[in-house]
């Protein structure tokens, strides 16, 4: 047998494509031993054992559910079920009461809110939920919520953050149960080299990197460079390798100013409050920033109902002048800490959430942010019309 077969031989070539872009899928080349390495590093450090029960729902032609779930069942030996569709996890993990569960942020952020609106004491009752066994639960494949986890975690589940991409076949980092950060997605996993480039771009080397991208190797040149994978993240990385995600490059805001604003940042610090489901940050090349924020309706018509509104319609009830006002304090509320020019000064919110099938959000649930922008061009063109008319109004 060829010694160098796990090394050279793509043992897969996974379509990816940048989070939020619209352009053509790239094949990435993933070797045998790009996958079986990351594949036992994780488990090493996770702890996975055979006598493991792991629900599983994400779709196999994803990465993170190809490693990490079956990969990792076919590594350590342990059951791994199958969930009857994204709809009944919560009653699978009723009948599996799994040990491991993989997942991503939406997901666990709608269970988050489900209980938060039934005001129960929810002190055990997310165990319950998931199974009464969980011993840890990991999100990926798009930014965790700080405020999510912290809910998770308070309330006797460890919901965990790892980090990653189809080209580091995927995982770079993760928690564990005994070693997290606030704020981080986890420490650098051994074997692995991670460093900050001087534009704060994370590069990684190591046995994960994948061999290149199918029969494309200007774009191959462009992202692996001296064995170093550019994985267009930006972040911050400490001494104890834990590593922290501040943006990614191609989602940087550049103000008319000339100010780079990283968008991912003020949006989580906004969905912190469960009154704000789906935010996202517009500006690039304009004078200020302003924000599309789909509300969470059912604590936005208790509000609401509080504050004797009448309406008819939620979007009706949406432009209740208190409704605005109610949104424009927690705005500036949850934005206090940051800078000038990362204040938001005019929002819009939408009575339809963000989705997949209208291609405003990846299979993964990232924000598609062109397919948004274009999508609601009239009502960004408006939130910039309104605010520029009040600030010449009040400087007559």
């Amino acid at each position: 047998m060829n010694p160098d077969y796990g090394r050279t031989a793509p043992a897969a070539a996974t379509q990816t494509g940048r989070p939020g872009t619209t352009g053509e899928p790239k094949g990435a080349m993933l070797s045998h031993n790009n996958l079986a390495s990351n594949c036992l590093m994780t488990a090493e450090v996770i702890q996975v054992t055979h006598a493991d029960v792991r629900l599983t729902w994400l779709p196999f032609s994803h990465i993170f559910a190809r490693t990490c779930d079956l990969y990792g069942m076919l590594s350590c030996g342990h059951e791994l079920a199958l969930a009857d569709s994204p709809e009944t996890i919560l009653e699978n993990c009723a009948y599996y009461k799994p040990m491991l569960l993989n997942g991503v942020p939406y997901f666990y952020e709608k269970v988050m809110n489900k209980l938060l609106e039934s005001k129960s004491d929810t002190k055990g009752m997310l165990q319950h939920l998931f199974g009464g066994r969980l011993r840890a639960c990991m999100a990926g494949g798009a930014p965790l919520p700080v405020h999510v986890a912290d809910y998770y975690r308070a309330n006797g589940v460890f919901l965990l953050q790892g980090y990653g991409l189809t080209e580091s076949s995927p995982v770079i980092s993760t928690e564990t149960p005994g070693n997290f950060k606030h704020g981080s997605v986890g420490q650098v996993l051994t074997g692995l080299e991670v460093k900050i480039a001087d534009d704060g771009e994370i590069l990684t080397k190591g046995p994960h990197v994948m061999l290149g991208y199918w029969n494309n190797p200007q774009a191959t040149a462009e992202t692996v460079v001296d064995g170093w994978l550019h994985t267009g993240d930006l972040g911050e990385l400490d001494d104890n390798r834990f590593l922290k995600i501040t943006g990614r490059k191609k989602e940087l805001i550049v103000t008319s100013a000339g100010k780079n604003i990283a968008p991912v940042y003020l949006e989580s610090l906004l969905k912190a409050d469960p009154l704000f489901m789906q935010v996202v940050v517009i500006g690039d090349r304009r004078k200020f920033l302003t924000a599309l924020i789909v509300p969470g309706m059912n604590l936005l018509r208790e509000l609401a109902k509080s504050q004797n509104i009448a309406w008819t319609t939620d979007a009706e009830m949406m432009q209740h002048p208190l409704i605005r006002q109610h949104y424009s304090q927690r705005i500036s509320t949850l934005l206090k800490d940051v800078s000038h020019n990362e204040q938001i000064r005019n929002f819009a919110l939408l009575a339809s959430p963000f989705s997949v099938e209208n291609e405003e959000l990846t299979l993964t649930l990232k924000l598609r942010r062109s397919i948004i922008a274009k999508h609601y061009s009239e009502t960004i063109e408006s939130m910039y019309v309104q605010r520029e008319t009040r600030v010449e109004q009040e400087t007559v």
